[in-house]
């Protein structure tokens, strides 16, 4: 698995780099397939680690990504729905989006997600 194939993933949601929460999203999928665990408290596994990193405030990240999750389910709902492989009957929070996108990624490449 590759950085491109998330960026490219998220292209197809209609999720270009112009948007601040494009790397970030990026960063937080790659966190989520390395430990499946940070999905289980997302301010303290992956917010609070991402504005560490960028020096901003945990709630800035949250808002990026929620930016994100909005533009894809207002672009590209079917999409969506097809990688989540559920019916989505809202758009998804944020924990729920990077489970769907990071086990579409995993799908994709078992052998490569498993090093």
């Amino acid at each position: 698995m590759t950085t491109h194939m998330i960026h490219e993933l998220l292209l197809t949601l209609g999720i270009g780099r112009q948007y601040l929460g494009h790397s970030i999203t990026v960063e937080a999928i790659t966190m989520v397939i390395r430990d499946e665990n940070c999905l289980l408290c997302v301010k303290h596994g992956i917010f609070q680690p991402l504005a560490d990193k960028r020096s901003c405030d945990w709630r800035t990240i949250e808002r990026n990504m929620r930016t994100v999750i909005h533009r894809a389910w207002t672009f590209n709902t079917d999409r969506l729905m097809e990688l989540a492989v559920y019916p989505l009957r809202r758009e998804p929070t944020v924990t729920e989006f990077l489970d769907i996108l990071s086990s579409y990624m995993m799908r994709q490449s078992p052998r490569r997600m498993a090093r």
